[in-house]
């Protein structure tokens, strides 16, 4: 029995030394693998720094690097915004204003006023006598029928010969060669008009347009008398 014991406090003993061998042995390859490590980095130009602390200060410059990246692109936004604010901005178009129904009117006066001044034009230039060839040429194929307080007339020709200019025209020795060529110049004023705005009618038809319009015309001499 005593060797019993002797044999298990041996094997204690000899447990306990091999576990304090093994951690010695671990300790000691701790050490050499560290002097191993700091070894390389001094060969590495880093001199007696460690490993952590080279791993240290890599992450700052990355850091360091990531900053500068961005304060980099935050300039680049602030120039291209201020170089977009510098740009001249696109006129603005501005579209016609609508025409109201009075302004309609009112231009459609004013075009039959500038009409009516250029027939009053042409017939003070136009020379005051026709004679009755051309006069003839002009009204060739009317057949107007037009009463009027009792005047009858089948044609220009025969209505300016019916109308008795007032007697008040002592001055006119012709009254009707003023007639006549008041009424050619009318003619050749308004007959383009006519036909633009009456395309596709027969000469008499537009012929026959001018004569009445001509019976209110200003420029008839006989709405001309006192």
């Amino acid at each position: 029995m005593a060797k019993g014991k002797k044999d298990w406090g041996e094997n204690s003993k000899a447990v306990d030394a091999r576990e304090k061998k093994k951690e010695a042995k671990k300790s000691a390859h701790v050490q050499e693998e560290r002097a191993k490590e700091d070894s390389y980095w001094e060969e590495a130009g880093e001199g007696a720094k460690s490993k952590a602390q080279a791993k240290r200060d890599e992450l700052a410059k990355q850091r360091e690097e990531a900053a500068q990246k961005k304060a980099e692109a935050k300039a680049l936004a602030a120039a291209e915004e201020q170089d977009a604010a510098k740009k001249p901005k696109a006129a603005k178009v501005n579209l016609a204003p609508k025409v109201t129904a009075n302004q309609l009117a009112q231009q459609k006066e004013a075009e039959v006023q500038q009409r009516e001044s250029a027939t009053k034009e042409a017939v003070k230039a136009r020379q005051r006598t026709v004679s009755e060839d051309q006069y003839s040429q002009l009204v060739e194929g009317e057949n107007l029928n037009r009463e009027d307080d009792g005047v009858e007339a089948r044609s220009v020709t025969q209505a300016i010969s019916a109308l008795e200019l007032d007697d008040g025209a002592a001055g006119d020795a012709h009254p009707e060669k003023r007639m006549k060529a008041a009424y050619a110049a009318y003619l050749d004023a308004e007959m383009p008009r006519v036909r633009l705005d009456k395309p596709g009618l027969k000469l008499s038809q537009y012929k026959e347009m001018v004569w009445k319009s001509w019976q209110k015309s200003p420029s008839n001499p006989l709405n001309q008398q006192p």
